[in-house]
């Protein structure tokens, strides 16, 4: 399998990376998200090239519905923060952010040399996988005591975060 079986998923994988790179120079905040949403979708995207349409389907839904609305409530609510942080200068290293930086190329070099060997890659999936059929099956009948006690887990992380953030009387 190279990269150029099918051209779709380069186009939009390029495209995924080229604005994830843009979310992360773009000085503007507005301009910043704008550029996440376009990651996102371009995410939903692939998911639906690789026959997962309610990963898709949520991606959009939850990802670039909600989480993103959160983020530009932030960012008005926060308006002129950016402009803070910019006048502030860098305090570590420049050989720091260099060796920085090369460690996390070299890992990515590291780790894509060793994708293609992966095993389940290579293994042929059934005509439901990814649809909401399959993984309502996964998590109800495969995966059923770690989803619940994930459940468990974020209620407990709710009621903890509602007892610290309570008045006090």
């Amino acid at each position: 399998m190279t990269l150029l079986d099918n051209p779709v998923q380069l186009i939009l994988g390029s495209i995924a990376l080229l604005s994830a790179v843009s979310m992360l120079l773009l000085k503007k905040p507005v301009h910043a998200c704008l550029s996440f949403l376009v990651t996102l979708l371009s995410l939903a995207s692939l998911y639906l090239q690789l026959h997962a349409p309610f990963i898709a389907v949520m991606q959009v839904l939850v990802y670039a519905g909600a989480i993103l609305v959160i983020f530009m409530f932030v960012i008005v609510l926060f308006q002129d923060a950016y402009l803070q942080i910019a006048e502030s200068k860098a305090k570590s290293s420049p050989l720091l952010r260099t060796g920085a930086i090369c460690l996390f190329i070299a890992t990515l070099l590291f780790l894509g040399s060793h994708l293609e060997k992966l095993p389940f890659l290579n293994s042929p999936k059934s005509l439901d996988y990814g649809s909401a059929n399959a993984l309502g099956e996964a998590l109800y009948i495969d995966f059923f005591f770690p989803f619940e006690a994930v459940g468990l887990l974020f209620l407990i992380a709710v009621v903890g975060a509602l007892y610290i953030g309570r008045k006090a009387t």
